[in-house]
C-alpha cells in the first residue's frame, strides 16, 4: 500500500508540473502574440532613439534582433529592465557607447550595417539640396547618420562637423520648451540628439556642396553667407525674423512649402511658410 502511495503522490506532482509549464507556455505564446508587429528601426515610424519605458513595434523589432545576437528576452515590444540590459550586452560587445538607449549607432549595428547612404542625388545643387532634405525628413540614413527621424533640438547641428549633435538648451536665452522636456521620451530635450532649424540647413547645404559652406554659427551668419534673391525657387533658403534679425530659417521647396527644423517637439517636417512668422527675405548661396 505504501508502495502504490507513493507512487500515486509521484503521478501527482508530474501531472502538476505539466499542467504549470503548460500554463505558462500557453501565457509566454499569449504574449508573443500581443506584441506590436515588428516595424524596422530605421523606419520613420521608430524615434530617432528607442529607450527605457517605450512599447512598440520598433522595440519588437529590437527584442527580436537582440534575440538572434544571443539574448533571451520575450518578445513583448515592451522596452523593460531586461530590455535595457540585453541593449548593453550588445553594445558592450559591439564596441558602441553603453548606455542602454538605442540611437542611430547601435540600430545601424543592429540592423547588420545595411543603414547605408543612398547613392549621391544627381543634378544642380539645387535639387540636391531638395533631395538631401526631403531624404533627412524621410529619415533615411547620410554620410555620418545612421538613419531615423531627426528632432528639433536647440543648438543641435552646430558641433564641428554638419550633421544631427546633442541638444543644449542654452543657459540663458535659449529654448523654454526644451528646458521644460524633463524625460527622453519628449522630443528636443537638453542632450538628445538633434538638428535646430540652422543646423538642419548646415548640414543638407553641406551634403549638396560637398563642404561646410554655411557653418556652426547659426542664422545671423548664415543670412551673410547667402545673398537676397527676388524669386525664390526650390533649394534657397527663407529667412524669418524681426526687422533683419533672424531666428529662423528654412529650406523653400515650392507652393508656399518649406522643410525645416521648426520648434522642440517637432521633427524635422514640412511646413507652410507662414508657420515660420515674418519673412525676411529667400536667399541663396
Amino acid at each position: 500500500m505504501k508502495l502504490r502511495t507513493r507512487i500515486a503522490r509521484m503521478e501527482l506532482v508530474a501531472a502538476t508540473a505539466v499542467a504549470v509549464a503548460g500554463v505558462g507556455l500557453a501565457a509566454g505564446t499569449a504574449n508573443a502574440a500581443s506584441a506590436p508587429s515588428p516595424i524596422k528601426l530605421t523606419s520613420s515610424s521608430c524615434p530617432t532613439n528607442i529607450s527605457y519605458g517605450q512599447k512598440s513595434g520598433c522595440v519588437t523589432e529590437l527584442q527580436q534582433l537582440l534575440n538572434k545576437h544571443g539574448a533571451h528576452l520575450a518578445v513583448d515590444g515592451d522596452f523593460g529592465p531586461a530590455t535595457r540590459a540585453a541593449v548593453k550586452s550588445y553594445q558592450s560587445s559591439h564596441k558602441l557607447s553603453v548606455d542602454g538607449i538605442v540611437g542611430p549607432k547601435t540600430k545601424a549595428s543592429l540592423d547588420g550595417g545595411n543603414s547605408t547612404p543612398p547613392p549621391p542625388p544627381t543634378g544642380s545643387v539645387q535639387s540636391k539640396i531638395i533631395s538631401y532634405a526631403k531624404a533627412i525628413e524621410a529619415g533615411d540614413a547620410e554620410k555620418g547618420w545612421g538613419g531615423g527621424r531627426v528632432p528639433y533640438g536647440w543648438v543641435g547641428g552646430h558641433g564641428a562637423k554638419p550633421g544631427p549633435s546633442a541638444a543644449n538648451c542654452g543657459a540663458s536665452g535659449g529654448d523654454p520648451a526644451c528646458w521644460t522636456a524633463t524625460s527622453h521620451h519628449t522630443l528636443g530635450h537638453n542632450g538628445q540628439i538633434s538638428l535646430d532649424c540652422s543646423g538642419f540647413v548646415r548640414w543638407v547645404y553641406a551634403l549638396a556642396y560637398g563642404r561646410d559652406v554655411l557653418g556652426p554659427d547659426g542664422t545671423a551668419v548664415q543670412i551673410h553667407e547667402t545673398h537676397r534673391v527676388s524669386s525664390p525657387v526650390p533649394g534657397d533658403l527663407v529667412f524669418f525674423g524681426s526687422g533683419n534679425t533672424p531666428h529662423h530659417v528654412g529650406i523653400y521647396i515650392g507652393g508656399g512649402k518649406m522643410i525645416d527644423a521648426l520648434e522642440t517637439g517637432h521633427y524635422i517636417e514640412t511646413d507652410p511658410v507662414s508657420a515660420g512668422g515674418h519673412v525676411i527675405g529667400y536667399y541663396r548661396f
